[in-house]
């Protein structure tokens, strides 16, 4: 196989002049970069992208752990990361996990082994506390608050100011027994604390019967919808984990014949447009661009992303 030390051998000039040619680095002569490159393509020489990173300490690619991306709220993230990381010549591994913790901590033994150059946590089951023990291998981003428990860089949404602002509205408006919609159980789902702390703030304490946990998809959504149409007293309205998953409960009250019943989403998604429910605008592509940045640096500074209340 083709090394390196072949083509300076070939070419008549020293390794170094070679490497600097292979990186495309300055401070060669045009003759000698033409007469190396010519050498390399009679040779079918390709640099080993591995050794070169191994070499650097970097291999300028970021690790996004996600849960899954069926879900508009990791999408959206993705999207903001992806677009600032092209801008800056990263390339973007996508890390699913299912919420499994076995999984995450195999992404971070692949940080500690150098295969990325850091990890962007959109959401997680590991706690902070383990989180924190690898960032000494490379940079590690939340996309959560995490106060001052642990020294982590994060980039993350006012979600409890926003989620009072429209528990609030919906409450002055009327709407006195208000459904909630989740993805995840508290023990295990920050956003999930978050909501019902702030439920609580307005309406009070959550009843079981008023909430409905599991929810992911559209589909998700229209069980949901199913579940409260048949709650016996039923509630005002629905405050959801996200706009598709609103619309799926809007859509199931509609086939039945039923009402519709008023929906509060979350992401301000096409679906919400349409069918004119209020929603929560997270800005979640800002948020990613920001964890980018975040993730490209050393430090263990927090971002916060301001979210909107869009009444409609």
């Amino acid at each position: 196989m083709t090394n390196i030390h072949d083509i300076a051998r070939l070419s008549g000039y020293s390794v170094s002049t070679v490497s600097r040619v292979i990186n495309h680095q300055k401070y060669v002569a045009d003759e000698k970069r033409a007469k190396v490159e010519a050498i390399m393509q009679q040779l079918d020489y390709v640099p080993n992208r591995v050794a070169r990173d191994l070499s650097s300490g970097r291999t300028k690619t970021i690790g996004v752990v996600l849960p899954y991306a069926n879900h508009p709220y990791f999408a959206r993230i993705i999207d903001g990361i992806v677009r600032a990381a092209f801008a800056a010549g990263y390339k973007i591994t996508l890390l699913p996990t299912n919420y499994d913790r076995t999984v995450e901590q195999a992404y971070l033994d692949q940080l500690r082994s150098k295969a990325y150059d850091a990890l962007i946590f959109t959401s997680r089951s590991s706690s902070l506390a383990v989180l924190t023990q690898y960032r000494k291998y490379g940079q590690i981003v939340c996309c959560e608050d995490p106060g001052d428990e642990e020294p982590l860089a994060a980039a993350y949404t006012d979600r409890m100011a926003s989620y009072v602002r429209a528990l609030t509205w919906a409450q002055t408006t009327g709407y006195q027994k208000m459904g909630v919609v989740l993805s995840r159980s508290s023990e295990i789902s920050a956003s999930t604390r978050v909501t019902r702390r702030a439920y609580e703030q307005v309406y009070g304490p959550l009843l079981a019967r008023n909430l409905f946990v599991g929810a992911v998809t559209y589909d998700d959504g229209y069980r949901a919808g199913a579940y409260f149409a048949k709650l016996t007293p039923t509630v005002d309205a629905i405050f959801a984990n996200g706009d598709d998953i609103g619309a799926g409960v809007h859509q199931y009250f509609v086939d039945e014949g039923l009402p519709p019943i008023p929906v509060i989403g979350q992401e301000n998604l096409l679906s919400s447009r349409l069918l004119k429910f209020s929603t929560i605008d997270h800005h979640l592509e800002a948020l990613g661009q920001a964890a980018f940045q975040l993730a490209i640096s050393t430090t263990t500074q927090h971002e916060l992303i301001k979210s909107e209340f869009i009444r409609r």
